[in-house]
């Protein structure tokens, strides 16, 4: 990934270059303004000064959402020394962040053994929907040999499930007291079933998603899926790779 001088959120947004690389970066520094950690090339801006920029609390934006999730992790961290399990989660935190990134994705929260990952915004992309199922297929490919990684056996449960789902949410700040820049919507919602739902070592996307990107995906398997919090039977779609 090219690592730009300036960032690209604000550039796109508003169209004004911030510095977040090179010595004009520092003259930015005192006002907290930096590197964001959701993406190397955006800044804090983008995550803390939505309603700023965007002159609105929550704007509706058609996103793409993943979340992956590290399958036996609640049994495994009951088993193993701190140490491996923090070894775990690094291993994890940075290949999801490599993935997400490579592709413009930004990685909007880690929650736990679990990552909520964006894609179209604040780096808009027109192919946001098939950057995402990218990501998802290369974080599955870096964490096949995740138990070696770690000097786990074989005989261990663990692996990575991912989820995706592709449509408009509220992009914006969540909350007044406490302010959080988040994705919320049904979009979300589903999105997180669907990652609930997906196997170790799968990739589970909705109909949707499929519909922008089976002509990538020829081998495509479908299954119907009954999700917690959704009253009806949902299509989805397991991503060979």
């Amino acid at each position: 990934m090219k690592k730009t001088v300036i960032c690209q959120g604000c550039w796109e947004q508003i169209h004004v270059p911030i510095p977040i690389r090179g010595p004009f970066s520092y003259l930015f520094k005192p006002f907290g303004i930096k590197k964001s950690q959701m993406h190397p090339n955006l800044c804090t801006i983008c995550e803390s000064m939505f309603t700023k920029v965007k002159k609105h609390k929550q704007i509706p934006i058609p996103v793409t959402i993943l979340f992956a999730d590290l399958r036996g992790y609640t049994d495994l961290s009951q088993q193993i020394e701190t140490p491996e399990i923090n070894h775990l989660l690094h291993f994890f935190y940075d290949q999801c962040s490599s993935a997400m990134w490579e592709r413009e994705g930004i990685i909007n929260k880690f929650i736990g053994d679990a990552v909520l990952a964006i894609f179209n915004f604040p780096l808009v992309r027109k192919d946001h929907v098939l950057n995402a199922v990218n990501a998802a297929i290369e974080l599955q490919r870096n964490c096949h040999n995740i138990k070696k990684e770690i000097g786990l056996g074989e005989e261990r449960n663990l692996g990575v499930g991912i989820g995706i789902h592709t449509g408009e949410c509220f992009m914006g700040e969540v909350g007044t007291s406490y302010k959080d820049f988040t994705a919320i919507g049904p979009v979300v919602n589903l999105a997180s079933r669907m990652q609930s739902a997906a196997h170790a070592g799968e990739i589970l996307i909705t109909e949707e998603v499929y519909n922008s990107v089976k002509d990538k995906f020829a081998n495509t398997e479908s299954r119907t899926v009954n999700l917690k919090g959704i009253n009806h039977p949902v299509e989805a779609y397991v991503i060979n790779y």
